[in-house]
Formats: structure tokens, sequence, C-alpha cells
């Protein structure tokens, strides 16, 4: 019996990931952002702060949630988000 080889081209690397997607990374809750501890194009490691938002009178850390470099930043300092509001982007 022969093998038979899958084509080379159906394999993608994962890591191909196309220009304009990332990991976005949400509000947990409802609150106000005390700070953006990140800036645009800077990189970032899984579980590093990017953020912190107050909710319920307490601060709680926003962490990337992914290894990656910061494409945009999409809420400021004293913005009034909600729950699964965009905080940051991850490309």
């Amino acid at each position: 019996a022969q093998v038979q080889q899958a084509p080379e081209q159906q394999e993608t690397p994962k890591a191909a990931i196309p220009s304009g997607t990332g990991k976005v990374v949400k509000s947990p809750l409802p609150g106000i952002i005390i700070s953006i501890d990140v800036k645009e194009g800077q990189a970032v490691r899984r579980g590093q702060k990017v953020a912190v938002i107050e909710a319920m009178k307490m601060e709680n850390d926003i962490l990337a949630e992914a290894d990656g470099t910061i494409t945009a930043i999409h809420a400021s300092k004293g913005d009034s988000v909600l729950e699964g509001a965009d905080i940051v982007t991850i490309g």
C-alpha cells in the first residue's frame, strides 16, 4: 500500500495571523477605567497588567490574555465602561 502525504499548502501555521485581527481584551465588569498601563506598539506577555478598572469600590487589574503587541487602545483613563467593552487589542 502506498502512503499519500497531504499537500503542504494545506498546512497553515497558527502563528500566521491575518493582519487586522488580534485578541481583544474586554472589560470583565462595568466600571471606570482608572489607568491604561500600556501604549500602542508595546510588547506584552500573557498575564501582564494592561489596565485597571474600578468597580464596586474595588480596583481590578485587567490582564493581557495572550503574548503580542498592543495594536489598539479602545478606552481612556476616566472612561465609564460596560461589561464586555473593548479595552485594548493585542496583535
